[in-house]
């Protein structure tokens, strides 16, 4: 079995469901993969980052997942602080011979955020192509602004049915990169 501690906010806590109902445990149904859900609601790329480097992470743990950047915008964090925190997080991975997936930002029901994480999730993908694995789950959520829409609780937080299918998503192309 591999282990993948996922480090991220609330669309990694699985926010409101709870951890048991996030898009981390559906990845988890056919028990090829361990995700290890270290998801918590609010928090910005420095303090996920923060959370990865203090946790005592046991010795089979090889892969890391880092999903964050969408409450950097909303807090209004400055923007090249966020990509900052994304090249050193990379860097840790590298000196702990850690493999890492970012997951790249999720495109919201909000249009003002949109353009925000749109930018992110562009320059996430130029930076990181063929350095890490880029984990894009928006074709779960939907592409057009109707289907968006539908797949919100409330314009970002997913439905439970929405976490299920981005799990179901990323449950093949996880495997499929945690192969040696």
């Amino acid at each position: 079995m591999k282990y993948i501690a996922c480090f991220g906010d609330s669309l990694v806590q699985g926010f409101p469901f709870g951890n048991k109902y996030s898009w981390i445990a559906a990845c988890e149904e056919n028990k090829k993969l361990k995700m290890l859900n270290y998801g918590l609601c609010g928090d910005c790329c420095d303090d996920i980052f923060y959370r990865l480097r203090q946790s005592q992470l046991p010795d089979y743990v090889r892969y890391i997942l880092f999903l964050g950047g969408a409450n950097d915008i909303i807090s209004a964090c400055p923007y090249n602080y966020t990509l900052n925190m994304f090249d050193k997080l990379y860097k840790y991975c590298e000196e702990k011979n850690l493999k890492l997936c970012i997951v790249l930002p999720l495109i919201s029901s909000d249009a003002f955020l949109n353009e925000r994480l749109e930018q992110l999730k562009s320059d996430l993908s130029k930076k990181f192509t063929k350095k890490v694995l880029l984990l894009d789950l928006q074709p779960a959520i939907g592409l057009d602004a109707k289907t968006r829409k539908d797949a919100y609780l409330d314009g970002v937080h997913p439905k439970a049915s929405t976490y299920k299918a981005m799990g179901e998503l990323a449950r093949p192309i996880l495997e499929e990169w945690t192969k040696e």
